[in-house]
């Protein structure tokens, strides 16, 4: 299939804000999108999904503050600093309104955003998100063992020595197939990938995002919100479970547009390029953003969406 645009070209730049400094990559044109960054993202491992939505939204992606160039907060790491980076990110970009989308647990950051700035949402896009912990798919002991081991690398000294076995080739083996048996990561999930490049401030960040994973619930609105929010998400995802995700979307949004694959993954084992991404979704957000103009529901037209 021929990609729907030329390819939109990105770039890099640094942004000072009061939280801290932010790495960014922007592309494409149009209105903007603000796509919220996964655990451990950095911006080379996003150029295709970027430029993808590129194609119809000026994009603005960002690696999270102590992650790869993009400076630390000055407190501890939360989630709940994110709505007030975005808020102050899009303020200095002299956006006025934007639309959202987060990707596994960038759906935790995008409920805090969302939460936040939600009279600036224009629409929200959620893929196979994380939305509170009773979706994650372990058991409650292997929830305790990971919660009482994040909560030990709070202690300076562990943590130090944590950090150096990371870096030591056996441990670092050892150490990816325990955490990947211990919080059912899946086998394409990279861990010991990705836990040799961590670095002491990432390290930080990652055990606070996992406790905050681990532990996270938002309260829903009194009445649930009109706007457009849009799920793609696998029925057999094998972290995050699909029917609590539609739940606990449904107590947010009125009439959440929800699109069911039926991938056995929850990241795939290999990332999709540009062209596959066209591919596999191009069509669907032409249809939804066909849609929107026309004032109507895609669940109206593509059999493919979810209706309880």
């Amino acid at each position: 299939m021929q990609t729907i645009n030329a390819r939109p070209t990105h770039s890099t730049f640094f942004i000072d804000l009061p939280l801290c400094r932010l790495n960014v990559m922007r592309s494409g044109q149009g209105e903007a999108m603000i796509m919220l960054p996964a655990t451990i993202s950095r911006l080379e491992n996003w150029y295709d999904l970027v430029d993808f939505m590129a194609q119809w939204f000026e994009v603005y992606f960002f690696e999270l503050p102590g992650h790869g160039e993009s400076s630390p907060f000055q407190q501890p790491f939360t989630t709940a600093l994110i709505g007030p980076l975005v808020e102050q990110l899009v303020d200095e970009l002299g956006i006025q309104r934007f639309s959202l989308m987060g990707f596994s647990f960038g759906g935790i950051l995008a409920m805090q955003v969302f939460s936040r700035l939600h009279r600036r949402i224009d629409n929200l896009v959620l893929l196979s998100p994380c939305l509170t912990w009773r979706s994650i798919q372990v058991s409650a002991m292997r929830r305790e063992m990971l919660l009482k081991i994040v909560s030990l690398l709070k202690h300076a000294s562990l943590k130090n020595k944590v950090y150096h076995l990371l870096h030591d080739p056996p441990y670092l083996t050892y150490s990816a197939s325990f955490l990947r048996r211990l919080g059912n990561i899946e086998a394409t999930i990279p861990v010991d990938e990705v836990l040799k490049k961590i670095q002491p401030t990432t390290l930080d960040i990652l055990t606070a995002q996992i406790f905050e994973s681990l532990k996270f619930e938002i309260n829903p609105p009194q009445e649930p919100h009109s706007t457009p929010c849009y799920l793609a998400m696998s029925v057999f995802d094998p972290l995050i479970d699909f029917n609590v995700t539609v739940a606990t979307l449904q107590r947010f949004f009125s009439q959440p547009e929800i699109i069911q694959l039926d991938y056995p993954f929850h990241q795939p084992p290999k990332p999709f390029t540009f062209d596959e991404l066209n591919e596999e979704f191009g069509p669907t957000v032409e249809a939804f953003l066909a849609a929107r103009r026309e004032g109507i529901r895609c669940s109206d037209s593509d059999q493919r969406i979810y209706e309880e």
